[in-house]
């Protein structure tokens, strides 16, 4: 029998992390004692988050509410998420154009590209297509490639966990194109393909119609028809 050890304390360091940037994402600023009452998590485990997230770029303390009524003693240390510390990348293929659309990470949108492509184009030129979308946005927006924290990618089909389509029938060489790994040589950050009905669902969920609703499905209509749900 195999020996039995504890948790991995890197992992739990992680999901704190996660727990304290949801907090600080949902509010324009917290203090520490705040953001204690909302997570649930020990001060002294906020304190020690809270400063590697410092380190990492993600979060900044803020300076004091000048405007605010002055009290007695010193006021208490106000933290905010940095949304600008990165950028997000959403992909969209279709079977008649590709799209880029890029956000910093609070998603809120800074630029949009898009390309006609055939719908029977074969899956290099369409790659291509996306990659030369990708490139004129960059250079629009006057975003570096390193400052690319996730790509997202949304396409019709059956995507199993590695980004490999495995069925597709709306774009030609499709099946059984190893589309996360092609996409992968031109970032430098995790990227993550969806079936592009799901992908939406959740999009919808987060910034969209069903923002406020927590059972959702999408129905996506066209060449290739689809539903995602939540």
């Amino acid at each position: 029998m195999g020996q039995l050890t504890g948790g991995d304390p890197s992992l739990l360091r992680r999901i704190n992390s996660a727990v304290v940037l949801h907090a600080l994402r949902a509010t324009d600023a917290a203090t520490l004692t705040e953001i204690t009452r909302v997570t649930g998590l020990s001060r002294p485990t906020v304190e020690g988050v809270v400063e590697g997230l410092i380190e990492a770029g993600l979060v900044v303390e803020t300076a004091a509410d000048e405007g605010g009524t002055r009290r007695q003693g010193r006021p208490a240390r106000r933290f905010r998420f940095r949304a600008e510390a990165g950028h997000l990348l959403g992909l969209e293929i279709g079977p008649h154009r590709v799209a880029a659309l890029l956000s910093d990470l609070d998603g809120r949108v800074l630029g949009a590209q898009a390309k006609e492509v055939a719908e029977k184009a074969p899956a290099d030129e369409r790659l291509d297509r996306l990659r030369g979308a990708v490139a004129e946005l960059l250079r629009r927006a006057g975003v570096a490639r390193s400052s690319l924290r996730a790509v997202g990618v949304g396409t019709p089909g059956i995507v199993e966990a590695d980004g490999t389509v495995r069925l597709s029938t709306a774009l030609p060489q499709w099946t059984g194109l190893k589309l996360g790994e092609r996409l992968s040589r031109s970032f430098r950050c995790p990227v993550l393909v969806e079936n592009d009905a799901n992908a939406a669902a959740v999009a919808e969920h987060w910034k969209g119609a069903a923002a406020e609703t927590d059972d959702v499905v999408f129905v996506l209509a066209g060449l290739s028809p689809g539903a995602g749900s939540l």
